[in-house]
């Protein structure tokens, strides 16, 4: 990379962070003028594509005919906390040794700029040699679930194509293959009220939701003995444990490889909301547990939901509140092939596929058939974090990473 195309790498990055876009709320009507702003400047139009007042998504393309690769990055942030624990403010932008600061730096105004740069220096060359349509989109409300974003950009047919990457916070020398799906239920039990003196006149709803939670543990260690995982992850899952092996020991935390390998490799079990109960002397006759799992490639939320509402029956109700699929996109997927290649060339790395257990808008993109990997900077520890950064190193290496990708998919020669 030229010292001009890092210079201005690191500014637009920079100058992304500067744009607040957290959500809640959500808005992205000043980041996205900015970039259709950026991209009109150096000769590339653009489209509003807006599914939610003040959330539009920015969508460029250029090249025509096949193949079609998918370039996305989210432009909404979460937000930044107490400004107080920041060492620089969190919408400064601040260059520091090397580390660009602030809200949003890995998650993902990094990713973000890394795209722009790569789609306008490849665009005029795919224009002209006519090797295909390369598309550029900056999406909203990735971190309240993509709805108005990449789920509708992909539903409406504007998101097609065949072959995407998104530019998540991978780090340059891993990629993600894949993630693991959501299941998100309610359990509910119910009982009779009582005066809290002589509770044995009542049916205590807590003490029922106790059993409940206890039992619906039991029965998820019990499913997960039955998991079978697709043959083809097995290198990818045991990355992926390796990886939350090393931030956990780096926070000193005593755990080991096998139990990152059953975190993801089955059904995680995480109550975390209880609702019970008006006063304390009382019998409650209402009580509920909002209860997340995540839930591994080859497994479908469905099957957990039914294995729960069949152990339960009698004891609580199972609610669903949320569910989406595990997926993945096959490590001998051109896409996968050429980012891993492209590690290994031209950073003379050994590539990572991994398994993350949480869930981006590459989903939607798999869900509608179109292979996918998430490949960018900035690490995964990083997002939502205070003192967020993202390393100029890591906007360099992984831009060369995907200029070469990129050249490769289309057939450009260096």
């Amino acid at each position: 990379m030229s010292q001009n195309l890092k210079t201005g790498l690191i500014e637009l990055t920079s100058h992304l962070i500067q744009i607040p876009s957290v959500n809640p709320p959500g808005y992205t009507v000043n980041i996205a003028g900015f970039i259709r702003d950026w991209l009109g400047e150096r000769g590339f139009k653009s489209e509003f594509r807006e599914y939610a007042k003040d959330k539009p998504n920015v969508i460029a393309r250029v090249g025509r005919g096949k193949p079609v690769l998918i370039l996305n990055g989210h432009m909404d942030v979460v937000p930044p906390g107490d400004d107080s624990r920041w060492v620089y403010p969190p919408f400064s932008g601040k260059i520091v040794e090397g580390r660009i600061y602030g809200r949003g730096a890995t998650d993902m105004k990094g990713g973000l700029a890394v795209i722009m740069m790569v789609f306008t220096e490849l665009a005029p060359l795919i224009e002209r040699q006519g090797s295909g349509t390369l598309i550029f989109s900056a999406t909203a409300d990735e971190e309240t679930g993509g709805h108005p974003g990449v789920e509708a950009l992909v539903r409406d047919g504007v998101l097609v194509g065949d072959a995407a990457i998104v530019a998540e916070p991978s780090g340059s020398s891993r990629y993600y293959i894949g993630e693991k799906g959501l299941c998100q239920v309610k359990l509910v039990t119910r009982g009779r009220p009582a005066h809290g003196s002589l509770p044995i006149l009542g049916e205590n709803a807590i003490m029922k939701l106790a059993a409940a939670i206890a039992r619906a543990e039991e029965l998820i260690n019990e499913f997960n003995k039955g998991i079978k995982l697709p043959s083809e992850l097995t290198e990818a899952i045991r990355n992926s444990a390796e990886v939350y092996l090393e931030a956990a020991r780096a926070s000193g935390l005593n755990l080991t490889l096998s139990d990152f390998e059953r975190v993801v490799g089955t059904v995680s079990f995480n109550p975390g909301v209880v609702r019970g109960g008006s006063k304390i002397n009382m019998v409650p006759d209402y009580a509920e547990l909002e209860l997340d799992m995540r839930v591994p490639p080859g497994v479908s939320p469905s099957q957990v939901i039914n294995h729960l509402r069949s152990g339960l029956s009698g004891i609580a109700d199972v609610e669903v509140l949320d569910t989406s699929e595990p997926n993945y996109t096959s490590p001998g997927e051109v896409i996968v092939r050429i980012i891993h290649e492209g590690i290994e060339r031209v950073l003379g790395a050994t590539p990572r596929p991994i398994i993350v257990t949480g869930a981006t808008d590459g989903r939607y993109l798999r869900a509608r058939g179109i292979p996918t990997v998430v490949y960018g900077p900035g690490e995964l520890a990083l997002a939502h974090a205070y003192n967020e950064y993202v390393t100029v190193d890591d906007l360099v290496r992984t831009h060369d990473v995907m200029l070469y990708a990129i050249r490769r998919f289309f057939g450009i020669p260096a």
